[in-house]
C-alpha cells in the first residue's frame, strides 16, 4: 500500500506542547479517518547558536499507509497553521515515500551538520512531487520539515516517538509483546543469549530506532532487573 510522509517542524514555543506531541496528535486524527499509521519518528538536527530553535532542534515525520491520493492530506497544512504556538515558525512537508529523491536525503544530512537557509529548503523541493509550505513567522520550520521527510524516506535515521500500541506497553513484557506491535529486537549478547521465557523491562519508556525502515529496539541483559533492558533508555 502506498505510504505518505508528513514532516513537521517549529510548531511550538517554550510553554506550548512540542512538535513531537503535535505530530502524535495529528497522527491520531489521521488514523481516525481510517488510514493506517506506520508511526511517528523524531529526527535530530544541528544544535548551533546560529539556528533559532525552541529546545532541541528536532523535527518529526508521520508515515501513513493509505490508498487515498496525497491531495487528501492537504488539510494538515491548515491544521498545523491553526494550532501552532504564538511566535513559532512552522513548516510542513508532504510527499509519497517513493517520490523523495536522493538530493532531499542529502539536504537532510546537511541539516544535521550545517546551518542551512530557508531558501535552500524551497530550492531543494522545487520541481519535485513534494509539497513544502511555511505556515507562519519566518517559515524556518520548512528546513526541518523537509529534512524529516528525507531521513524518514531513507529509513536509517530517527527514533519512533509513536507507533500503534507503543505507549500502551506495560513495564514488564515478553518478546512476543514487543514483536506484536511490529518492533524488531536486537540483543546485545555479551552476558546472555535470549530465551523465549525472558522478560523485557521497559521502565515505561521505549523509543525504537529507525533502521532499514523498521522500528528496532536494541536491548542488553541486566542482572539487577533480571530482564532485558532498552540500551537507549531514559536516564533518571
Amino acid at each position: 500500500m502506498p505510504t505518505i510522509l508528513i514532516g513537521i517542524d517549529d510548531t511550538d514555543n517554550l510553554t506550548s506542547p512540542g512538535t513531537g506531541r503535535i505530530a502524535r496528535d495529528l497522527c491520531a486524527i489521521i488514523t481516525d479517518k481510517g488510514h493506517h499509521s506506520l508511526g511517528v519518528t523524531r529526527h535530530q538536527f544541528l544544535v548551533d547558536d546560529a539556528i533559532p530553535y525552541t529546545s532541541h532542534n528536532s523535527g518529526a515525520c508521520i508515515a501513513i499507509e493509505t490508498r487515498d491520493q496525497i491531495n487528501s492530506f492537504d488539510f494538515v497544512f491548515d491544521h498545523i497553521a491553526e494550532i501552532s504556538a504564538e511566535g513559532s515558525d512552522p513548516g510542513v512537508c508532504t510527499a509519497m515515500i517513493e517520490d523523495v529523491p536522493e538530493d532531499v536525503f542529502r539536504f537532510a544530512l546537511d541539516a544535521q551538520q550545517k546551518v542551512l537557509r530557508i531558501e535552500q529548503a524551497f530550492d531543494t523541493a522545487k520541481g519535485k512531487n513534494i509539497k513544502l509550505c511555511g505556515l507562519g513567522g519566518n517559515c524556518q520550520g520548512v528546513i526541518g520539515a523537509l529534512a524529516s521527510v528525507g531521513l524518514r524516506a531513507r529509513g536509517t535515521n530517527g527514533r519512533f516517538i509513536d507507533l500503534p500500541g507503543l505507549r500502551q506497553l506495560p513495564n514488564r513484557i515478553t518478546c512476543d509483546n514487543i514483536k506484536q506491535i511490529g518492533i524488531e529486537i536486537e540483543h546485545r549478547i555479551e552476558k546472555r543469549h535470549p530465551s523465549p521465557e525472558d522478560i523485557y523491562e521497559t521502565f515505561g519508556w521505549i523509543r525504537p530506532t529507525l533502521i532499514d525502515g523498521l522500528p528496532v529496539l536494541t536491548v542488553e541483559w541486566s542482572d539487577k532487573e533480571n530482564a532485558w533492558i532498552n540500551l537507549d533508555r531514559q536516564k533518571k
